[in-house]
């Protein structure tokens, strides 16, 4: 074996070595985290939303918060809003109460 061969064979071992340990150190970036997402649902009173998290039901919301009685959304482009506003704030860290306010800022409210 000449010292080239010798010297080539080293040095692509220490790249094994060095990809091999960087492979098993990494540390999975989604460890530890909830992932949620927004699905519009149907409701005898219009439109609701679920708020999953690994396909089960995280929450679920069948008519609108922050509005006296069981008035339905009515569209499900209206429940996503809403649901959507909701895992924006969870993300956040913020509580996912959904007020007035907040209703008649997204439009769904008319007066």
């Amino acid at each position: 074996m000449t010292i080239r061969n010798k010297y080539s064979l080293i040095g692509l071992t220490a790249l094994l070595i060095s990809i091999a340990v960087f492979f098993f150190s990494r540390k999975d970036e989604h460890e530890g985290k909830i992932y949620l997402h927004a699905v519009a649902i149907q409701t005898p009173n219009g439109w609701g939303y679920n708020i999953l998290t690994d396909e089960k039901i995280y929450i679920r919301q069948e008519y609108m918060p922050g509005i006296p009685g069981k008035q339905g959304f009515k569209t499900a482009e209206d429940a996503l809003m809403v649901g959507n506003l909701v895992v924006k704030r969870i993300s956040s860290n913020q509580m996912p109460m959904i007020t007035q306010r907040d209703l008649d800022s997204l439009g769904l409210l008319k007066k």
